[in-house]
């Protein structure tokens, strides 16, 4: 029987008697709680999602997004999040207005053209008749303000091929934001044939006359002394007086025009975006001649050339894309 020496004894007392002192000075482990309130940082875990991050921490996904600039619901694991607690969003209001009657949609009625007609907002119509998309059929039975008489339809307009909302809007006498803004289109450059829009506000603006461009013939080009322009095909014949070029398509029509000299050259733009009327190459601008300032929709730059020659021009905005050449004779 082997017996332990004393040594190995007050060793042992020795070790035990640190494990005793540290248990006394020491505090117990404990797992702190999330705080009440605040904000708290989070390492994304494998299987984590929004979702289950905000029910962990008892607040929300649309919290957890505004809190980290975040667009979409994708997280990835060992991501860095600020996780806000505490935070809490009262219940939808019900609508303000009494959606106590009922409106049947009928054929190429939009959710937006019935909010329009009845003055009330998208989101309001959708809440009081539970949608969840803005997606109506035919038929259905909608709930809307009890009007009397019932508000009359406004014009509605079936997008065709070509068709873009400047074009929409000059028929009709109205903007291109009215009819984006009150047909919910986030982006004016994108519509789609066989889209249904309201039109509103029409016959309420004016656009001016876009200058007509007649051919002087088919054989050599002729000075006509008029205060007319007549243009030749699409590199342009000589021209007297006032010579319109339009700014549309990212492009000058005509491309080239002949002018004579002591002739002003008016330049508009009908595109839906800004240009300007630069005189010299992309890259090269002339110095001392003619340079508009940034020309947006429907406006228009003028420029008289006495000198006879070749200028050359061109769009800033769109570089080498959109160039044009005045020749002077």
């Amino acid at each position: 029987m082997k017996t332990c020496s004393p040594l190995t004894l007050k060793r042992a007392f020795s070790i035990l008697a640190v494990v005793v002192l540290l248990t006394t000075i020491l505090p117990p482990a404990t797992v702190a709680a999330p705080p009440k309130d605040g904000t708290i940082v989070y390492f994304v875990q494998y299987g984590d999602t929004l979702f289950s991050i905000s029910r962990r921490f008892a607040t929300t996904v649309p919290a957890i997004m505004s809190a980290n600039g975040l667009a979409s619901d994708y997280i990835y694991v060992g991501q860095r999040l600020i996780v806000p607690v505490g935070v809490s969003y009262p219940p939808p209001a019900p609508p303000a207005q009494n959606f106590g009657c009922k409106y049947t949609v009928q054929f190429r009625d939009t959710i937006f053209s019935i909010a329009y007609r009845y003055r009330v907002s998208v989101a309001s119509l959708m809440q009081a008749n539970f949608l969840y998309s803005p997606y109506i059929f035919v038929g259905q039975q909608l709930n809307v303000p009890c009007i009397n008489p019932p508000p009359p339809a406004f014009p509605m307009y079936t997008v065709k091929q070509g068709d873009n909302l400047f074009r929409i809007a000059i028929q009709y006498g109205t903007t291109i934001y009215a009819i984006a803004v009150v047909n919910g289109i986030p982006n004016p450059n994108l519509i789609f044939v066989g889209q249904n829009l309201v039109i509103p506000y029409p016959n309420t603006v004016v656009y001016p006359t876009v200058p007509t461009i007649t051919p002087s013939g088919t054989g050599t080009p002729t000075v006509t002394p008029t205060a007319t322009a007549t243009i030749t095909g699409t590199t342009g014949g000589a021209c007297t007086g006032t010579c319109p070029v339009v700014m549309r398509n990212l492009a000058y029509e005509p491309q080239s025009l002949t002018v004579t000299a002591g002739s002003t050259v008016t330049w508009l733009n009908i595109d839906t975006v800004t240009h300007t009327v630069t005189a010299g190459t992309p890259g090269n601008i002339t110095p001392n001649s003619f340079r508009s300032s940034q020309l947006g929709t429907n406006q228009t730059y003028n420029f008289t050339f006495n000198t006879a020659g070749t200028y050359q021009y061109f769009c800033e905005i769109h570089g080498a894309q959109m160039t044009g050449t005045i020749i002077v004779q």
